[in-house]
């Protein structure tokens, strides 16, 4: 590797520790959930990495401060990226949330669920093209990071459409999105027999490495699933922009969080109940 390009990602590397070193912790995240008010838990957010941008004292001040806080951060870690390599992560980080804008314009359509199935086709398909000119290492470690990120939307689809829907299995099938690492459409098409979240507990239990009874613990057990893939990366090769990306991932996870804490407070909910709401914590 060139020296230029080792002192560049050196950097990169040496950036994304320390950031993730700054991320919140299990503990400090339940302790969050157990604030009585908004003030309370703006304050426990001041030592936080979202401190400089949550200037309001209010849920609307922390929804746009965590906003403010993740683009600000996926500027940083992207600035000195090739066109290409930022590519990856518009795709993923950006345009992604702009295809619920999209499906929302088809709702009326003569068919919106083919419509939807269309725009997700698409996209993935773009996403697929843009690692295309990666090196072979950054593409595998990126495709074990996304991969597992559509094996969590996969499984949702399954649990959502064939045990609450009841939809068919061909019905269930066409939902399901290709780039997956685990759950590839012949393994889901084999999980759909199952009637019940046990069932299906233990068909992916020796996958995601614990099984889960009911829908709260579903949801935890995914993203504990996502989130080892995603910190898997960081023991490999040093030089990739695959850590970047588990970074801007694993913040993304601690924001959605974040933001169930917050209208969990809003809402004067049980620290059960706000609890329940999170998924990465």
């Amino acid at each position: 590797m060139p020296l230029g390009k080792a002192a560049k990602y050196g950097y990169l590397s040496a950036r994304c520790r320390t950031i993730r070193s700054q991320l919140i912790d299990s503990e400090t995240m339940r302790n969050l959930t157990a604030s009585r008010s908004i003030g309370e838990l703006s304050s426990a957010l001041s030592s936080t990495l979202y401190a400089p941008f949550i200037t309001t004292v209010s849920s609307e001040g922390i929804h746009q401060g965590l906003t403010e806080a993740f683009e600000s951060q996926r500027s940083k870690l992207i600035r000195e990226l090739s066109k290409r390599e930022k590519t990856v992560f518009e795709l993923f980080f950006v345009t992604k949330y702009t295809l619920v804008d999209e499906k929302t314009d088809q709702i009326h359509a003569a068919n919106p669920e083919e419509a939807f199935r269309r725009i997700d086709t698409d996209y993935i398909t773009l996403l697929k093209k843009s690692m295309l000119g990666l090196p072979p290492s950054e593409q595998r470690q990126l495709k074990k990071i996304l991969g597992s990120y559509f094996d969590l939307l996969n499984l949702y689809n399954l649990v959502k459409f064939r045990l609450l829907y009841k939809q068919s299995v061909e019905e269930t099938l066409s939902f399901m999105l290709p780039f997956a690492e685990k759950f590839k459409l012949e393994e889901l098409a084999k999980l759909c027999d199952v009637g019940t979240l046990e069932q299906l507990s233990r068909k992916v239990e020796p996958v995601l490495g614990e099984g889960f009874s009911d829908y709260e613990s579903f949801r935890k057990v995914l993203y504990r699933y996502h989130r080892q893939q995603l910190l898997s990366v960081w023991s490999g090769y040093p030089f990739s922009i695959a850590l970047p990306f588990s970074l801007l991932r694993l913040i993304e996870i601690e924001i959605a969080d974040l933001r169930s804490i917050t209208e969990g407070v809003a809402f004067g909910l049980e620290n059960r109940e706000i609890i329940a709401m999170t998924i990465g914590s």
